[in-house]
């Protein structure tokens, strides 16, 4: 009894094991936009031309890095320039789906720039953004700051906020609600320190999302409920069995020694 109860619980201690490697090889959620990945467009030029500005950019990929040179022009309020990464590919493009990124809780990106960068995600706002009206969706903005050499930056998505200048444009009531459960394209574009008229340099090498795989904690959690009420069961089962055998034994020797 004691040889099966202890294979029983060398069994238990292995599927733990196996438990917690699985849990921390897939505890986290990746969505990775450069390098580029087939299931996502390629990056585009990303302006304030839309909006009635004059900026423009160019950029040029290589194996190593994406290359953007944008240069900034007056003409509206906030001009900008960059790279944009569509989610969304043909007549998805055009609807008010968007990707669910509300596990995700950090941006991980490696670049260097001559000026800092923001990282701006647009996401839907269903009481403004309108299907096939890219300026309706709400901009989530987040601010990185420069480095001239490559580093790599981690920054919680905490962090981000809605520009103002959106909320005026669209007279919509300030807030703090930012739409993650509907991301369609994420840019990165010119931030501070970005001077009208002379050239923005900036290198991405990386750029990633991450986030908790809820899917593998929840599955975690069963199989760890599951294994540890076999593991009770079999050890009650196995210990039972044997207190059973026992008292037997002592009623049978019981029974002798009256006869």
């Amino acid at each position: 009894m004691k040889k099966l109860a202890w294979r029983f619980s060398l069994s238990y201690v292995v599927c733990l094991i196996a438990i917690v490697v699985f849990y921390f090889r897939f505890q986290t959620e990746s969505v990775v936009l450069w390098p580029h990945q087939e299931n996502f467009e390629h990056p585009r030029i990303y302006t304030d031309l839309r909006e009635g500005g004059f900026s423009t950019a160019e950029f040029m990929e290589s194996d190593n890095a994406l290359a953007i040179n944008a240069t900034l022009n007056s003409g509206i309020y906030h001009p900008h320039a960059g790279v944009e990464f569509r989610l969304l590919k043909g007549v998805e493009a055009l609807s008010l789906q968007g990707l669910d990124f509300s596990n995700i809780d950090s941006v991980f990106i490696t670049f260097r720039s001559n000026a800092d960068v923001a990282l701006v995600f647009y996401t839907v706002d269903p009481k403004v953004s309108k299907v096939g009206d890219v300026l309706t969706l709400r901009p989530v903005r987040l601010d990185v700051p420069a480095t001239r050499h490559y580093t790599e930056h981690r920054l919680p998505l905490s962090l981000a906020r809605t520009s103002k200048i959106w909320f005026d444009i669209h007279g919509v009531e300030p807030d703090s609600l930012l739409y993650l459960d509907r991301v369609v394209q994420v840019a990165v574009e010119t931030g501070k320190g970005a001077l009208l008229g002379l050239p923005t340099e900036i290198e991405i090498q990386k750029l990633e999302l991450l986030g908790k795989n809820r899917l593998t904690r929840c599955l975690c959690l069963v199989i760890l409920i599951l294994v540890t009420g076999i593991y009770l069961w079999g050890i009650l089962k196995i210990y039972g069995k044997s207190s059973t055998s026992r008292k037997n034994a002592r009623e049978h020797r019981l029974g002798k020694h009256k006869a």
